[in-house]
């Protein structure tokens, strides 16, 4: 020891004395690694520079002064030599980083304590650095995933095989997880099924969410993987229920059009021939619309053009020879609560066309489209021909006030516009509400 100032002192918490033997290399009393191992005299930074002439800078270290106080230290030391390169000695400039190194037990002792957190969750969540790679997982991952993920080594996903719902393969590349890192954004409602090293598969929904520093750049995501094989469990089941509900409903409607129609045919009375042949033709179009929502690949919902054909020929099959049936329809997905009102607001005017509005051989045009102003459904009816005045038809004749009950039903309105015979027009929303 040749030289050393007073915030040395300080933190050795001592005065060593210059020259003497006894304090070669180091002034503190004692020192220690990071790990808490005593650093022999000979061991010490200074030791090593003396005895290579290479410079440390960044080693640290903990100093114990004489009352037994602890300091961390991290040191610079530098070789001094003469013009030639022999070493003459070093210079150690070294400084207090203990608040540094409480921080970062600090920011230890926090991190295990959010891992603890997340491995007593119930949902898999795992996380990964900026290009993908797995950096934790908490058990209930590993649990979904059924097997041990690899940190740093597996990418974008703790599974072992990923599916799109349909049951195609999905490339991890093209994962949920592996969009929210590359396009920087959260992706939300988009379903996958994992598949396990034993074969079983489960559809899950993940939260991929990208993870940014201070200054926004990205440096991970965060994903939380929810089981939703009871929801799926239950939505089948709910599915069946539907579908045969739908069953049961078409059967016993076609059996009330068989009755009513059979009664029709046994009466004498003009007039109850009239109403039972008008209830008939009401339990008809139900039991198309509700054949339409058997025949569906889903329970709870139709397409507009398999329901509008549908309908086209069940009226044709009620006027063989006096309806020329035409339709465009616009392709879109209606709920099934609006299967029965449209078909009944169709039936009453078609029938009304039919028998009051049309000229003989001109066809009936029906037109269902989506309205470009406010996404409303709009369901028309031109019977092409002298048309029908509205304030002089009979209700039970014309069925109309049936038609106003009905749209209002769907949340819409209706309205007849005379011009080269009588348009009927429906509109309703997109996503009618039942009043």
């Amino acid at each position: 020891m040749r030289w050393f100032n007073h915030r040395a002192a300080q933190l050795w918490g001592r005065v060593p004395s210059i020259g003497d033997d006894t304090e070669l290399f180091c002034g503190s009393f004692k020192l220690y690694d990071l790990q808490g191992a005593i650093v022999q005299r000979e061991e010490t930074p200074m030791a090593y520079a003396l005895r290579t002439g290479e410079a440390v800078h960044g080693r640290e270290a903990v100093v114990e002064r004489p009352d037994g106080s602890r300091v961390a230290v991290m040191a610079h030391i530098d070789p001094i030599k003469d013009a030639d390169g022999n070493l003459l000695g070093a210079i150690n400039c070294f400084h207090d980083i203990t608040e540094l190194h409480k921080a970062r037990d600090e920011i230890r002792e926090g991190g295990a304590i959010i891992r603890q957190i997340f491995d007593a969750l119930p949902a898999a969540i795992y996380t990964t650095d900026a290009k993908g790679l797995l950096t934790f997982y908490n058990r209930a991952a590993a649990e979904l995933a059924g097997r041990k993920p690899e940190i740093g080594k597996d990418e974008w996903c703790v599974t072992w095989k990923l599916y799109t719902p349909d049951g195609e393969p999905l490339a991890y590349k093209s994962c949920p997880m592996a969009t929210a890192l590359r396009e920087e954004r959260s992706v939300r409602g988009v379903e996958a099924i994992v598949e396990r090293p034993d074969g079983t598969r489960i559809p899950m929904l993940p939260f991929p969410t990208p993870v940014h520093d201070r200054t926004g750049k990205l440096v991970g995501a965060v994903n939380m993987l929810v089981d939703i094989s009871e929801q799926k469990e239950a939505e089948s089941k709910q599915n069946m229920l539907l579908a045969e509900l739908n069953h049961r409903v078409k059967n016993n409607m076609q059996t009330l059009h068989a009755l009513l129609r059979s009664a029709q045919s046994e009466t004498g009375d003009p007039e109850a021939q009239i109403l039972l042949g008008d209830a008939a033709q009401r339990v008809g179009a139900m039991a198309t619309a509700q054949q339409v929502l058997y025949d569906s690949s889903s329970p709870t919902s139709f397409e507009t053009g398999d329901f509008m054909q549908a309908l086209r020929s069940t009226a044709h099959a009620m006027y063989p020879r006096e309806a020329n049936l035409t339709h465009d329809t616009a392709p879109g997905i209606l709920p099934n609560d609006s299967a029965m009102p449209i078909a009944l607001i169709l039936n009453e005017l078609m029938t009304n066309a039919v028998k009051y509005g049309r000229k003989d051989g001109q066809p009936v045009d029906i037109h269902i489209a989506l309205a470009s102003d406010n996404g409303n459904w709009v369901l028309s009816l031109n019977d092409n021909g002298p048309g029908f005045d509205p304030g002089k038809t009979t209700r039970r004749g014309s069925g109309l006030g049936l038609v106003r009950g009905l749209a209002a039903q769907l949340g819409g309105s209706f309205r007849v516009d005379r011009n080269n015979g009588a348009r009927c027009i429906v509109e309703f929303p997109a996503s009618p509400t039942r009043q």
